[in-house]
């Protein structure tokens, strides 16, 4: 399980990329649109997204639902969980996305016309808590089932293992903690008169914002 959690990384950028913001504008809006697009991809809030004439409110809905599709599939996939048990992980993967910490500070222009967007962040601590606890229970089952000689059928420890890992998420996330606050650069390249953020930046801001390191 540890192997998998070390290598989740959430890509949203179907969802932050969408959105196109023309030329001509200013360090404010590009600051408000960057806003925008995370709130719409990590929070489910498409006030400013619709606001700033980027789509309609159906659309930052269906990309949204799109993303945590994808999302929920990788996250299931790379932790050995069959699709059996997509929806119930679906919960947890959307709660966990609506928790992220993260605020959009400053905007400077640059020299090329692109802009360099200041975003401060809290890692939230979620895997490695939620694995410690979840090789703790599985160890206690383990000796369990071995002191009375009983053992489930090989199906029911699966099913067993795989929840005992989705209630240790859970309650991690219920009283979940982060790290100090930091800060990352996101570059809103221009090209064609339209701007966009770098898909690269933003797999870093993603990474940065979970403890899947």
């Amino acid at each position: 399980m540890e192997k998998y959690l070390k290598r989740i990384l959430f890509l949203l950028v179907g969802v932050l990329m969408a959105g196109s913001l023309m030329g001509c504008t200013s360090d404010k809006a590009v600051k408000t649109y960057l806003q925008a697009l995370l709130d719409a991809s990590y929070k489910n809030d498409s006030s400013a997204f619709v606001d700033m004439k980027l789509g309609k409110a159906e659309e930052a809905q269906a990309l949204y639902a799109q993303g945590i599709d994808t999302g929920v599939s990788v996250f299931c996939s790379r932790m050995g969980v069959s699709d059996d048990y997509k929806e119930e992980f679906r919960q947890i993967y959307m709660e966990m996305l609506g928790k992220v910490r993260y605020t959009v500070d400053t905007a400077e222009k640059q020299s090329d016309g692109s802009y360099v967007v200041s975003v401060s962040y809290e890692k939230m601590r979620i895997f490695e808590p939620a694995l410690l606890m979840y090789q703790e229970k599985v160890a206690a089952l383990g000796d369990e089932w071995e002191k009375n000689d009983s053992f489930p059928s090989e199906e029911d420890i699966v099913k067993r293992v795989i929840l005992e890992f989705k209630e240790s998420m859970e309650t991690i996330l219920s009283d979940v903690t982060y790290d100090a606050a930091a800060s990352i650069n996101i570059r809103i390249e221009l090209e064609n008169n339209v701007y966009t953020p770098n898909a690269d930046d933003i797999i870093e801001l993603e990474k940065a914002l979970f403890d899947g390191e």
